[in-house]
């Protein structure tokens, strides 16, 4: 080989070492710096265009705004503040994005392939151009008002509003709130400070999905939807008394008051008077732990739904022994619901026995408004036969025209619904007041599902279940009324 080639060659092969060196060294050693810098570039340039809007109704609840300068050409704000903010989420240059500014993250940034024919020239040149829009289901209104209406209350709360034909949620509200705006700022300082406050507070935490509780006495209404769909009636004789002790227990189940003092009731008393001994007595004598899980079931405990925010499955915990059955169907023991769950029951009640699929997003546009996407309803199945949803609609009427839940009325209205008022106790096991709930529905003049609703008050103590009642049915006579629609 001629000498000067040999040279070159071995030149060449010094060159190649060293190139696969530098290589080795930086994949190794330097990655996270390169790999920094590339998601700096990554995030100025999606600053550099507007994300898109989220909406409820025609009212702005997430949007970007121009910033007077610097890296960052949009900054993220939160017109309605903590009315929302369990619903948007926050999008943070620190910390990423949630709720719904995580979920639907690709059609708010630009990226997703439903805007691919937005902008043409944008997309095949790869150039960043505006997000699309999301449109949920709420009306902002209705939110506010269960939002003011928990906040009154000065304890924890949530409330959640749904179309019983539907499953488009009208409200969906959580007390204390939370502003997005500041952990969404494009000051990391601020930024910093204010996820830090958030964390410690625990406000970012959605009573009405990531968190369950005791139901109560509303777990009664699936009881109810057992014992009917196994062969009984509203009009059935059933036991109850003052005190009920379960075989291998010497635990005695009574009721709140003096309330059912005598042997027998029709069903329909006894769940309007909200007996516990009746549906203990039930749970043990009557019903199988089959019978009870499969309604439980029926009715969505053990489904994590996506609406399209994520939910904690509901759950019955262990009822295989009597003692524990006896306690879990007065709403305790290890009876765990959301307060979308609750809602999501009193719907398909309403509804005549199908359970329609929660949802909160109505539809998907692009920048300019023009449709990309739109939801429709989903029937997630029949949960009790129709006669089934008849009877049990009969003794929730009876509650609130005749019982517990007569704070719901709502006059020229048919209306009902169940109270709940459920014992809890704190980490060291010292009893704190009583939770109280509703949940319930309203037809319309026609005689049809308009609205169904569950409220919670966590912590409220006496009266907790009739300030329940009285709020939801606040927020279903402004549903009937046309204001919230």
């Amino acid at each position: 080989m001629n000498p000067a080639l040999r040279r070159m060659g071995v030149i060449a092969l010094i060159l190649l070492g060293a190139l696969i060196v530098q290589a080795t060294w930086v994949t190794f050693f330097h990655h996270d710096d390169y790999e920094g810098l590339a998601n700096a570039r990554t995030l100025i340039a999606e600053y550099e265009v507007p994300r898109g809007q989220i909406l409820a109704g025609d009212t702005v609840i997430a949007e970007s705004i121009p910033t007077d300068g610097g890296s960052y050409g949009y900054q993220r704000n939160y017109p309605e503040g903590d009315y929302f903010g369990n619903i948007t989420g926050f999008k943070s240059i620190n910390y990423g994005a949630s709720n719904l500014e995580a979920t639907e993250n690709a059609l708010l940034n630009g990226t997703s392939s439903l805007l691919a024919f937005d902008d043409f020239w944008a997309t095949l040149l790869k150039e960043n151009k505006p997000g699309g829009n999301v449109v949920t289901t709420l009306d902002p209104d209705l939110q506010k008002a269960a939002y003011d209406a928990l906040a009154d209350t000065g304890v924890e709360g949530g409330a959640v509003v749904i179309d019983p034909r539907t499953g488009r949620i009208l409200a969906q509200a959580s007390f204390p709130g939370w502003n997005p705006t500041e952990v969404s700022s494009n000051n990391g300082e601020t930024a910093e400070d204010a996820k830090i406050a958030l964390d410690e507070s625990g406000d970012m935490l959605d009573l009405t999905r990531q968190e369950f509780f005791p139901p109560g006495s509303t777990f009664k209404t699936i009881v109810a939807a057992a014992y009917i769909e196994n062969g009984g009636k509203a009009d059935d004789m059933v036991p109850a008394g003052n005190g009920y002790t379960a075989p291998d227990t010497n635990h005695e189940i009574t009721n709140s008051s003096d309330q059912c003092p005598n042997e027998e009731y029709t069903l329909e008393d006894a769940y309007r008077l909200s007996c516990n001994t009746t549906f203990a007595k039930l749970c043990v004598e009557e019903l199988t732990t089959e019978q009870i899980t499969e309604m439980t079931e029926a009715f969505g405990f053990g489904e994590a739904y996506e609406t399209p925010l994520s939910t904690v499955a509901s759950k019955t915990g262990d009822i295989s022994e009597d003692a524990f059955r006896a306690q879990a169907c007065i709403g305790q023991q290890e009876v765990a619901e959301t307060v979308l769950q609750n809602a999501l029951i009193a719907a398909t009640v309403a509804n005549g026995g199908d359970r329609m699929a929660p949802q909160i997003v109505s539809e998907l546009t692009d920048s300019e408004g023009n449709t990309v996407q739109k939801f429709a309803e989903d029937n997630l199945g029949r949960s009790i036969d129709l006669d089934t949803a008849q009877e049990l609609q009969i003794l929730m009427e009876a509650v609130v025209e005749n019982g517990t839940g007569d704070a719901a009325q709502i006059e020229g209205y048919t209306v009902g619904g169940k109270t709940g008022t459920a014992q809890h106790s704190d980490s060291s096991d010292n009893p704190e007041p009583d939770h109280g709930w509703f949940h319930g529905w309203a037809m319309d003049k026609d005689g049809e599902p308009a609205v169904a609703v569950c409220v919670f008050l966590d912590s409220y103590g006496k009266g907790a279940s009739a300030k329940a009642a009285e709020i939801s049915g606040d927020l279903m006579q402004q549903v009937l009324e046309g204001g919230g629609e």
